[in-house]
């Protein structure tokens, strides 16, 4: 079978989703909206789509569609995954899931009232070969019982491969009111991934977020307020007992970008990067056990996202035309999970999560 996909949104859609899709047997894009319709269409004609739509809910019921990926902004996730799945399609939502706990709780609620749909959530990270590794060298006891996890990026980089400027023009990502800022974009993957490597939630969170440049001006020149965060830091004490620690910037110029270590009774993950994965047993070297990337230069921009996603819809495809998940993917139960994390760290107090 073919599985039709409709896309709710032209940005992140535009630059690794739609190119991706050409990685990605069975699968064929034949929808999209965007908050303006001539994003849309110009998308739609480079990439040849058939339709486009006004608005996110109509593209939900097109018959052309069976598969809705919602890569809008954070706060109409809820609206257009909830009406796609009362209409019968599949989910796969990008992320931070919603803008707070209580969306995300409608979201799940959906996917329960519709078990026969497959609702996911685009933590791509589950799907990254290192990362997809490091989880089952946990699992083989490669390095013992888990005793804590650091994971921090800094600088941030964009899609392109460059540091986040301080004076990048302001558009969505710096509203919070939208679901902008860093927590949201990279915290709730690295939140997950504590969740994915120790197969436990979290249990207690402290944790901060602050905004360093306050104000930037848009494409119009006009000086707008930056209300999401660009610098966060917090502490999670898995329901294991392993404590992690995250820490991400988007004001740091230099740094060693993703930076990942996990620290167990008997050895040592270390994760540097998009493409290294080391291991030591206690007391002696580091030494290289980088999975392979069969998609090195293949996908399009060629970063660890956008294979990873590539990844993930190949799965998603795959167990939407009855075939069985080859990974672990993120369910909205799982994004539900994460998003009560981040709310705790915005509140900027130490929450203890049932």
């Amino acid at each position: 079978m073919t599985v039709r996909i409709g896309f709710i949104g032209s940005g992140f859609a535009r630059r690794v989703q739609l190119p991706g899709l050409a990685l990605v047997p069975g699968a064929r894009a034949t929808a999209i909206v965007s908050g303006r319709r001539s994003n849309a269409e110009a998308v739609a004609r480079e990439f040849g789509l058939p339709h486009v739509f006004d608005d996110g809910v109509e593209l939900a019921r097109s018959p052309e569609v069976d598969l809705v990926i919602v890569s809008s902004t954070p706060d109409s996730h809820a609206r257009y995954a909830i009406a796609a799945l009362e209409a019968g399609k599949h989910v796969l939502c990008e992320k931070p899931m919603a803008v707070d706990a209580y969306e995300a709780s409608q979201m799940l609620a959906a996917s329960g009232r519709h078990p026969d749909r497959f609702a996911w959530v685009d933590h791509e990270l589950r799907y990254e070969p290192n990362r997809r590794r490091a989880r089952e060298l946990i699992r083989s006891g490669a390095i013992g019982a888990v005793r804590h996890i650091e994971l921090s990026l800094k600088p941030y980089l964009r899609g392109d491969g460059r540091p986040q400027a301080a004076d990048a023009p302001w558009n969505w990502w710096f509203d919070g009111a939208r679901g902008g800022g860093i927590l949201g974009a990279v915290g709730s993957h690295l939140i997950d991934l504590c969740r994915y490597w120790t197969g436990s939630d979290v249990a207690y969170v402290a944790g901060l977020v602050e905004t360093f440049v306050t104000e930037r001006t848009d494409a119009d020149g006009v000086k707008r307020p930056v209300t999401a965060d660009d610098f966060t830091s917090s502490v999670l004490r898995m329901a294991s007992g392993a404590v992690a620690t995250i820490t991400l910037s988007t004001v740091a110029s230099h740094g060693p970008g993703h930076l990942g270590q996990v620290t167990g009774s008997e050895g040592t993950l270390v994760l540097t990067g998009e493409t290294k994965l080391e291991l030591a047993k206690a007391g002696g070297p580091l030494e290289d056990v980088s999975a392979p990337d069969d998609l090195w230069e293949k996908a399009k921009p060629n970063n660890m996202w956008a294979r990873s996603f590539v990844r993930l819809l190949r799965d998603m495809v795959n167990v939407i035309g009855g075939g069985v998940a080859e990974g672990e993917p993120a369910s909205f139960r799982d994004g539900w999970q994460v998003q009560r994390v981040l709310d705790a760290i915005r509140g900027g107090r130490g929450v203890r999560l049932d």
